[in-house]
């Protein structure tokens, strides 16, 4: 579904979209329609991604990382779509949910720096994959809502599938009101 990198990852979540949620979908259709007026040029040629970079599929040993886990989204793409997934995820788990980011972590500044020193280039456009980080992370939430209506967890007419803190975090990245 088109060449490796956001073409592919665009597409495919585009379908994914239609197919996860039956119901309303606007902050991510907006997010989709932002992405798409705004794509980056990918200059590079494509890299193996890890696809769910975050600290929860990390496992350390003595403080230190000893392997990483969940490889089943793995792609080829730019190394920024992985560094902001990372980055959305971090987010997500604070300023998403009304929490502090937890002490002893790097700055997001601090992590793309130090990203940039190993990979030996800058980072490029990680607003624009941030969003894109925020409408992934959006369809899967979708997704997620409507195993739980097909379940019967909860209502039909819940509005969990679109309007989760995911979809309102991004949201507030997007401008919105949320």
């Amino acid at each position: 579904m088109g060449a490796p990198g956001l073409d592919q990852r665009l597409n495919y979540y585009e379908h994914y979209l239609g197919w996860a949620y039956r119901g309303p979908q606007e902050t991510a259709l907006r997010a989709l329609d932002w992405l798409k007026a705004n794509r980056p040029d990918e200059p590079d040629d494509p890299v193996a991604l890890w696809g769910d970079a975050r600290i929860g599929n990390v496992i350390f040993q003595d403080g230190a990382p000893a392997a990483v886990l969940d490889w089943e989204g793995a792609v080829l793409g730019a190394p920024e779509e992985d560094l902001a997934w990372f980055m959305f995820l971090d987010r997500h788990h604070s300023e998403g949910v009304g929490a502090a980011r937890l002490a002893g972590f790097p700055s997001y500044a601090e992590t793309v720096a130090r990203y940039e020193e190993l990979l030996g280039r800058p980072m490029r456009h990680m607003a624009y994959y941030e969003i894109l980080s925020g409408f992934k992370f959006s369809v899967i939430m979708a997704r997620i809502g409507q195993a739980m209506i097909d379940f019967g967890w909860i209502e039909e007419s819940a509005d969990f599938p679109h309007d989760n803190n995911c979809t309102q975090l991004l949201a507030r990245i997007l401008g919105g009101d949320r």
